[in-house]
């Protein structure tokens, strides 16, 4: 003897086993530890943006930063590559800066970018700057550069293992550093 059983009552079986399974589903999640779901939200990665550009105009100067990653982590924004321009008011020339990684404190204003490389162009001149590390300060605009700067050209080169400036674009040498200078023409 077959049992014949027709599709109508599959499917009606198929929805009742189903509703019945969300029905499990809703009570158990009624049912968790609200310290522990709490615990393991706050243990998930902050918010992750890709390939961020903006622009800004500071003091009559327009700064552009492109981003390709970046990742909120304990109140601090974290980035892998930064891509600075920076285009000096009244044609006074351009900076470029390229950094490998780098944070952002948004509560305190400071930024740090490291593995610093960049060009900037003044006046017909053109330098490259390197540095392993790059804070900088809004309070007080500051740029500081604690695990050393160089700045060449063909005909200059300045390296220093501690460095600071502002937007005055004069540069503390806080424990001295050496210049060399050759004149090319």
């Amino acid at each position: 003897m077959k049992l014949k059983i027709s599709p109508k009552k599959i499917l009606l079986a198929i929805i009742i086993l189903g509703t019945v399974r969300l029905v499990q589903y809703a009570i158990s999640d009624m049912n968790l530890d609200i310290d522990l779901l709490r615990e393991s939200l706050l243990n998930m990665p902050g918010m992750v943006m890709e390939n961020i550009r903006f622009s800004r105009e500071i003091s009559g100067d327009m700064w552009q930063v492109k981003l390709p990653y970046v990742e909120e982590k304990d109140k601090l924004l974290v980035f892998m590559s930064a891509d600075i321009s920076r285009t000096l008011s009244g044609d006074k020339g351009k900076w470029s800066f390229f950094g490998k990684s780098g944070t952002y404190s948004d509560d305190a204003k400071t930024a740090t970018i490291t593995e610093l490389t960049g060009i900037l162009e003044e006046s017909n001149r053109k330098w490259i700057i390197e540095s392993p590390k790059l804070t900088w300060q809004d309070k007080n605009t500051t740029f500081i550069f604690p695990e050393g700067l160089k700045i060449h050209d063909e005909e200059f080169s300045l390296v220093t293992p501690i460095a600071s400036t502002d937007n005055s674009r004069v540069i503390l040498l806080q424990h001295g550093g050496v210049i060399r200078w050759r004149k090319t023409h």
